[in-house]
């Protein structure tokens, strides 16, 4: 009588079964990504009729993106430090929960002071689900491919960038009257929970960081590489939006772009904002240093030569997209960088840099309107560049050090 052997699977097989193990999770990771990032580009498009709704006007109601990106800044490091001690995937599924809970308010609010109020609970969620995902990502991701899990990852914020504003703009134009703002809030509502279901189910157990204090915590900043690497990261996006917050004037006023044709860039820079976030992520598990500095050498060149040929539309359009591809190609890269910089706190360094990217929205941003109040479009783009440029000097110090030792020749 013969035994049949048990037969063991190919190993093209237990590739394909490996891979799935990891892009399932990621790309769940990567839902909620695009739910919590719908929230920062979703409000920019709906400002006109927020105000005329609850009578305030348009300069204030500006400020529901400002106080989203400084709880974000402040959440992401402090919420990160205190939820440390608990398992990853609880910690996901409630930031995702009380995010999408604060939507569905922000979609009732009767006054701006609760909508004011809802943009508090948002961005710390946000902050905290930004902290802990990048740190799980780096956690879930298979050998040598950590900086595309991270880009992944990622690609939930970006295709938010790209999609966001637009999908947000149709869902209240496809409402009557002036409380149509209020559809898009209940859609990331709705769009949170969805996500929050798929990291319960997909998500496997992540068990909890080492049990650390706030002082501890902070710790990392110590490390000279990690502090570097924040402070590249602020100055870079700093730089890039600068540029980015200002960048339908110039459109408008140089290269004479008006309605569908601006729309049509926006989804365009959007777009490759998602090419180069994948681009980023590989090149950077490949060849990490010279995919960092490339990436801002290209971002400092986009900048310049799109503020050098913005009075011609069609050169002004492809500069945009190079700066675009550049500037998220970027994202991944430093984020597996400095995760793999801050050591056995990786997670604390990346909570850190979460905080640095939006910090340097609030300080790009409030830049950017000076320079454009003192010198106009002229004085934004030399703004925006010098920021740049200083970003590539960090960079290419940053690219020196390698994980636990001082810079290297």
């Amino acid at each position: 009588m013969s035994r049949r052997r048990k037969e063991s699977p190919s190993p093209a097989r237990a590739a394909s079964a490996a891979a799935s193990r990891t892009w399932s999770p990621l790309l769940s990771l990567a839902l909620g990504a695009f739910a919590i990032g719908c929230t920062e580009f979703v409000v920019v498009g709906l400002l006109p009729q927020i105000s005329v709704d609850l009578g305030v006007p348009e300069g204030a109601v500006g400020q529901l993106v400002t106080l989203n990106a400084v709880a974000v800044a402040l959440g992401a490091p402090l919420l990160g430090a205190a939820m440390a001690r608990y398992a990853g995937r609880p910690v996901l599924v409630a930031s995702l929960l009380v995010f999408g809970a604060a939507h569905a308010v922000a979609a009732a609010a009767p006054t701006f002071a609760v909508l004011l109020a809802t943009r508090l609970v948002t961005g710390a969620c946000f902050g905290l689900y930004l902290a802990v995902g990048f740190g799980a990502a780096a956690r879930l991701a298979a050998p040598g491919a950590r900086a595309r899990a991270l880009a992944v990852f990622q690609g939930g914020i970006t295709t938010a960038t790209a999609l966001g504003s637009p999908l947000g703009m149709l869902l209240e134009r496809g409402s009557d009257g002036t409380e149509g703002w209020r559809l898009p809030f209940l859609a990331i509502a709705v769009l949170s929970g969805l996500a929050a279901l798929a990291v319960l189910l997909a998500v496997p157990g992540l068990a909890p960081l080492r049990d650390q204090s706030l002082r501890e915590r902070f710790a990392v900043l110590a490390r000279k590489p990690v502090a570097l690497g924040i402070t590249a990261v602020a100055v870079f996006w700093a730089g890039t939006f600068c540029a980015f917050t200002y960048l339908l004037p110039l459109l408008r006023e140089e290269a004479g772009l008006e309605g569908l044709s601006v729309v049509g860039v926006l989804l365009l820079a959007g777009v490759l904002g998602v090419a180069g976030n994948a681009v980023g992520g590989r090149g950077a598990d490949r060849a990490p240093g010279a995919t960092l500095v490339a990436a801002v050498a290209a971002a400092l060149a986009g900048l310049v030569l799109l503020f050098a040929t913005a009075s011609f539309a069609v050169a002004a359009v492809a500069v945009v997209g190079l700066w675009q591809l550049a500037a998220w190609s970027f994202v991944p890269a430093v984020q597996a960088r400095i995760y793999e910089l801050g050591g056995d706190a990786g997670d604390a360094a990346v909570s850190f840099s979460v905080a640095a990217f939006n910090a340097g929205i609030v300080l790009g941003a409030g830049l950017g309107g000076i320079a454009l109040e003192t010198a106009g479009l002229a004085g934004v783009g030399l703004s925006a560049s010098v920021l740049t440029g200083l970003a590539l000097v960090l960079t290419v110090l940053l690219v020196r050090f390698r994980p636990g030792e001082g810079p290297h020749a």
